[in-house]
């Protein structure tokens, strides 16, 4: 058995990042792939993170696993002093995957988490010199700008059919948060009848740990309660110690996970 490479690019990725593992008689027994994510906003104590794929037969784990992880090693050494982490993910009812991955030693405590916010009393204080207000999406130009935010804040899982879907839903806001004449900070929700979920969230850089999320996370609460909404569910990645700290802020009760993240720092 062998692990190759693809001769050119591969949905996007280069072909040094992509494996595939052949069989003596040249079949294919399976590939893997290596994401490089550079994510400072949303793991600020580690932020290199290689997400890999894997796909295949018994016989070919082991040896796609390994090329995986030392193709993670070498994209860590281009820069050895940011902290970097390999991870991948699975169900957390797949007990086979978990225990292989924590016979190689990986971490499987991580997790994404479903969260039910309980929702605030009162509308929430804006702090001094800022403001809130809609976010408008009537152009195509307004929805690219807003994707575009979002993934300079490390949200990339939100691309322009599932904003339109969000859209479509009975209740559904983009609110921003301002201070003076800066947009500091956006959040989107989206539910129907008495639910509805915290799709997205962040706030720039300069402008956490000032009290700005809770903020505008207990106004949108707020208005989100004004249309009937009386179940407020939210999902955030156990590591994320910024996404946890707003969650104790309302008093978040974890409600389930949905997927496990098996992981190891380099």
């Amino acid at each position: 058995m062998q692990v190759t490479h693809p001769v050119g690019m591969y949905h996007n990725l280069p072909p040094e990042d992509v494996f595939i593992a052949l069989d003596e008689l040249g079949n294919e027994m399976g590939m893997g792939y290596m994401v490089y994510q550079y994510q400072p906003h949303l793991y600020p104590d580690c932020p290199i993170n290689l997400y890999f794929g894997l796909d295949c037969q018994m016989a070919a784990r082991y040896m796609l696993f390994g090329a995986l992880v030392a193709r993670a090693r070498q994209l860590r050494d281009c820069d050895p002093n940011v902290r970097a982490r390999v991870y991948t993910n699975i169900a957390p009812n797949d007990i086979r995957m978990k225990d292989f991955f924590e016979h190689s030693g990986f971490d499987c405590s991580d997790a994404e988490e479903v969260l039910h916010i309980p929702m605030p009393i009162g509308d929430g204080r804006i702090p001094m010199s800022c403001g809130v207000r809609p976010t408008p999406l009537n152009t195509p130009e307004e929805q690219q700008a807003l994707l575009y935010r979002l993934q300079m804040n490390d949200i990339t899982y939100i691309d322009q059919a599932y904003l339109s879907q969000l859209q479509r839903m009975p209740h559904f806001m983009v609110l921003g948060l301002y201070r003076n004449t800066e947009l500091v900070g956006e959040v989107i929700m989206a539910g129907q009848g008495e639910q509805c979920e915290l799709v997205a969230m962040y706030i720039t850089p300069p402008c956490r740990r000032q009290g700005m999320g809770r903020a505008l996370l207990h106004r949108s609460l707020a208005l989100m309660a004004a249309e009937g909404v009386t179940q407020v569910t939210a999902r955030i990645m156990s590591r994320s110690q910024p996404q946890k700290r707003l969650m104790n802020a309302f008093n978040a009760q974890v409600l389930g996970q949905t997927m496990l993240y098996p992981g190891l720092f380099l």
